[in-house]
């Protein structure tokens, strides 16, 4: 963990009009890019900047630095999980177990694959910098919607926690593809069946695998 401060994270001046929220918006898909391209080889803010086609000192009016603007970054990419997650939740109403888990599992390695170099800094960089705090309602967010859809299946599913399971399959899911990610190829052809099989094998109770 850095021992960079949370405050240090902070963007330095609210998108309070329209045009502030579009170079904001500017900024942060030009950081997206850069990571897209090179990981974070050469990323800062200088590059940023340039990519971005604005003046340095117009960058350093709304993120104080690169970890603040990586910060961004996460809370945006997790505010987006949460939103897909939502909808997954919402479509899979009514679906068998299987089916939902198997969707999940898409999700799942969609945003981690997507976008390889992007999905592999942010993931260094969320467990390198201070933002618990930043990315705690996205978070919960996403665990909310994954009750809802665990909560469906609460007959078939092994007793227990819906809370600790929910974040068990996260942290199943996760290991699993982070294990494969390395933001410069495509996931193993059977990485969707291996996460599948895992959590399925979590979930289900013993008497009806």
């Amino acid at each position: 963990m850095s021992t960079l401060k949370a405050s240090a994270l902070k963007p330095r001046k609210p998108a309070r009009q329209q045009r502030s929220q579009a170079t904001i918006d500017t900024i942060l898909e030009a950081a997206a890019r850069i990571l897209t391209k090179d990981s974070l080889d050469g990323f800062n803010t200088n590059r940023v900047a340039a990519v971005a086609g604005i003046s340095i000192g117009s960058l350093y009016q709304y993120f104080p630095n690169k970890e603040a603007l990586t910060a961004a970054l996460l809370l945006r990419s997790h505010e987006a999980q949460a939103e897909q997650l939502k909808a997954l939740a919402l479509a899979m109403r009514g679906q068998p177990l299987p089916t939902a888990v198997r969707a999940l599992v898409k999700l799942a390695m969609r945003g981690q694959w997507e976008q390889p170099r992007l999905a592999a800094a942010l993931d260094h960089e969320e467990r390198r910098l201070p933002v618990e705090k930043l990315l705690r309602a996205s978070h919960q967010a996403i665990d909310e919607s994954l009750l809802d859809l665990l909560h469906e299946h609460r007959h078939s599913i092994a007793p227990g926690d819906l809370t600790v399971i929910a974040r068990d399959v996260i942290d199943i899911a996760k290991a699993l593809m982070e294990k494969d990610a390395d933001g410069r190829r495509d996931p193993p052809v059977d990485l969707e069946d291996r996460i599948y099989r895992a959590v399925m094998g979590y979930l289900v109770m013993p008497s009806a695998v």
